[in-house]
C-alpha cells in the first residue's frame, strides 16, 4: 500500500565500533515520513501527502491496519487539516516528498478511534542470523554489504523495530560459530548477547530449498526464567526470496512487541504511584516528567512529592500498570528497586496502600 517509508528512526541497524550499554532505542521522527513521488503536481502531491500520513499513522501504531480505521481513514484523506510543513529533495536521483504532521493530533485520533498506541522507547534487538554468503554459510555481521543486511535495515526503518547485529570481532568468533547459530544453541547465544545489553535477542536461519527460501526464526529474553531460556516466538515458513522472508520474520517480530508495547486505552479509570530516586537536580527531575509524558501507557501525571533526591508521581493510566511497567522496564535510565526485602518494608502496614509500588533510580 505505501511505496516507502523511511527515515522511521535514525538509526534502524546500529553499527557499533565499540560495544556501549544500550538498551531500549528512542525512535525519532515519529511524526514525519519521506515518500517517493514523480513530480511536483498538485495533484501527485496531494497523493503523496495522504500516503505519508498514513505512514505516520503505521508508524505510531505498529498497526497496518490502522489504516482501515473510519477515523483514520477520514483523517487520512485530509492531510492538509494536521500538516506542519512539507517540502522536497532528491535522493539517489529520485524525487522525494518529505512531509511533517501534528504529532499531539496523530496520537489524538488513534486515542479516540480506541487503537493502539506505540510510544517512541521501543525495545532494541540483537539478531544472530545465518546466511549464504559468497555460498558459504555464515553469520551475518553488522559490517556485510549482503543485500539481506540492506533490506534488514529497510524493514528496521519501516517498522519501527530497532536491530542490532553482532559485529562479528574476535569475541563474538571465539564464542559464537556458525554451527552454533544454525544449531541454535541458545545457552552460547545468550552468553555472546550479553557484551551487546539489547532487551532481546533474536535467532534465524535462511536457506534456499528448492527455488524457494526457507526460514525459521526464534526470540529470546535477555532474561531467564527459572533458569531457563524459553523462546517468546518460535516460527518457520518460506517465501519467494531473501526480501520477502526478511519482510515475513520482521512481520512477526512486529507483531509480538505491538502485542508487549503498543498500548490502546482501556477506558477504565487506572492509576498508580512511581518514584524515582537519584535526581539530584531540577534537570533531572525535568527529564523525569518529559520521559512519563511520553509513554503510550500515561494519561496525566503530578508531582506528589519530591523530597531529597527523590520524587513520586502520581500517574493516570490509559491501561494497566503491568503495561506501564514493561515500558518503564526496557529503558536503560532506569534501574527498579527491590524494596519488599528492606528493614523499611517490615515495619510498613501491609494494608498502605499509598506507598509507590514501583520505585526507579534514575540514571540518566
Amino acid at each position: 500500500m505505501l511505496k516507502k517509508l523511511i527515515n522511521l528512526i535514525v538509526l534502524p541497524l546500529f553499527a557499533l565500533t565499540s560495544i556501549a550499554l544500550v538498551q531500549a532505542a528512542e525512535v525519532g521522527k515519529l511524526d514525519e515520513a519521506d515518500i517517493a513521488v514523480s513530480s511536483r503536481a498538485n495533484d501527485v502531491k496531494d497523493h503523496g501527502l495522504k500516503e505519508a500520513l498514513a505512514a505516520v499513522f503505521i508508524k505510531n501504531s505498529g498497526l497496518p491496519s490502522v489504516v482501515l480505521n473510519p477515523l483514520v481513514k477520514a483523517q487520512i484523506n485530509t492531510p492538509e487539516v494536521i500538516l506542519t510543513q512539507y517540502g522536497y529533495y532528491e535522493k539517489n536521483g529520485e524525487l522525494m516528498l518529505k512531509a511533517s504532521f501534528d504529532h499531539q493530533r496523530i496520537i489524538s485520533t488513534l486515542r479516540q478511534a480506541g487503537l493502539p498506541v506505540w510510544g517512541s522507547q521501543r525495545p532494541l534487538t540483537l539478531l544472530w542470523m545465518s546466511v549464504n554468503e559468497n555460498n558459504e554459510p555464515t553469520v551475518l555481521a553488522d559490517a556485510s554489504s549482503a543485500d539481506i543486511r540492506i533490506e534488514l535495515a529497510q524493514e528496521s526503518t519501516n517498522k519501527g523495530i530497532p536491530l542490532l547485529l553482532p559485529i562479528m570481532d574476535l569475541d563474538d568468533v571465539m564464542q559464537v560459530s556458525i554451527t552454533d547459530v544454525r544449531g541454535m544453541f541458545t545457552d552460547v547465544l545468550a552468553n555472546a548477547s550479553a557484551r551487546y545489553q539489547a532487551d532481546y535477542f533474536a535467532v534465524a536461519n535462511v536457506d534456499t530449498q528448492g527455488g524457494n527460501v526457507h526460514f525459521s526464526f526464534k526470540l529470546f529474553d535477555k532474561n531467564r526464567t527459572n533458569g531457563v531460556l524459553q523462546a517468546l516466538i518460535s516460527q518457520q515458513g518460506n517465501a519467494a526470496d531473501y526480501k520477502q522472508a526478511t519482510k515475513q520474520m520482521m512481520n512477526i517480530l512486529a507483531d509480538y512487541y505491538i502485542s508487549q508495547y503498543a498500548i490502546a486505552s482501556t477506558g477504565s479509570d487506572v492509576a498508580t504511584q512511581v518514584s524515582f530516586t537519584g535526581l539530584n537536580n531540577m534537570t533531572q527531575v525535568v527529564h523525569v516528567e518529559t520521559y512519563l509524558r511520553q509513554l503510550s501507557a500515561v494519561k496525566s501525571i503530578k508531582l506528589s512529592q519530591f523530597k531529597g533526591d527523590s520524587a513520586t508521581y502520581s500517574i493516570a493510566l490509559f491501561s494497566s500498570v503491568d503495561d506501564l511497567q514493561r515500558l518503564l522496564n526496557i529503558d536503560s535510565r532506569l534501574s527498579q528497586l527491590d524494596t519488599k526485602g528492606s528493614v523499611e518494608s517490615f515495619y510498613e502496614s501491609k494494608t498502605d496502600d499509598t506507598k509507590p509500588k514501583l520505585i526507579y533510580q534514575w540514571l540518566g
